[in-house]
C-alpha cells in the first residue's frame, strides 16, 4: 500500500516537473499572454485537467515557474558562495551572479515583463524574500567581524534587496544595447566598495 502511495507521489512529481519545465520554455518565448493551456498540456504530455489539478489555473503555474526560477538563481549564488574562502567576497559575488542570472534570455521576459502584470507585488516579494533571512544573518557576521562599515544588518539587507532588484529592472529594459548590465555591475562594485573595511 505504501508503495501505491510512493508510486502515485512519484508520478504527480514528474508531473509537476513536466508541466514546469514545458510552461517556463513556452513563457520565455511567447510570453504569458500568448501561451495557451491546452497546448502546455500537450507539451507536457498530461491533460488539461491535470494542468488545473496541479496548479489551478495559468497564473498557478506562472507562479510555480518564478518560484523555479527563484530557487535555481538562489543555488546558482550559493555555488558560487561556497567555492570563495572569504565571506566578504563571496557575498559580493553573489549579488554580481543574481544580476546576470536574472538577465538570462530564458527569464527576463518573465521576470521583468510578465511577473509584475500577472502576479503583482507578490512577484516583487517573491524574489525579494527568497534568502533575506540568510542575507542579514551573513551581514551581522560581517559586520561583527568589522568586515563591512554599517550600522543595521537588516536596514543594509533591504537596501540591498531593493537596489539590486532595481538596478536589474533599468538593466533588463535596456532600449538599444546601452550597456546597462555592465554600468549595473559597476554601480554594484562602487556600492560594495564604500562598505568594505580592510580584513
Amino acid at each position: 500500500m505504501s508503495t501505491d502511495r510512493i508510486t502515485r507521489a512519484q508520478a504527480a512529481q514528474a508531473t509537476t516537473e513536466r508541466l514546469i519545465a514545458a510552461a517556463h520554455r513556452a513563457f520565455a518565448e511567447r510570453g504569458f499572454a500568448e501561451v495557451s493551456l491546452d497546448a502546455l498540456a500537450a507539451e507536457a504530455g498530461v491533460t488539461r485537467g491535470a494542468l488545473h489539478h496541479h496548479f489551478g489555473n495559468k497564473a498557478g503555474l506562472f507562479e510555480a515557474v518564478l518560484r523555479r526560477i527563484d530557487a535555481e538563481i538562489a543555488a546558482e549564488m550559493q555555488a558560487v558562495w561556497d567555492a570563495k574562502a572569504d565571506a566578504w567576497e563571496g557575498f559580493r559575488a553573489c549579488f554580481h551572479v543574481y544580476l546576470d542570472a536574472v538577465l538570462r534570455p530564458d527569464r527576463r521576459r518573465i521576470l521583468f515583463q510578465d511577473a509584475p502584470a500577472v502576479l503583482g507585488m507578490k512577484s516583487v516579494d517573491i524574489l525579494m524574500e527568497s534568502g533575506f533571512g540568510d542575507m542579514v544573518s551573513d551581514l551581522q557576521g560581517l559586520i561583527a567581524n568589522r568586515r563591512i562599515s554599517a550600522p543595521d544588518a537588516e536596514a543594509l539587507g533591504h537596501l540591498l534587496n531593493g537596489a539590486s532588484i532595481n538596478l536589474a529592472f533599468w538593466a533588463a529594459e535596456d532600449p538599444a544595447d546601452q550597456g546597462r548590465r555592465d554600468r549595473a555591475h559597476a554601480a554594484l562594485a562602487a556600492l560594495f566598495d564604500g562598505l568594505t573595511q580592510a580584513p
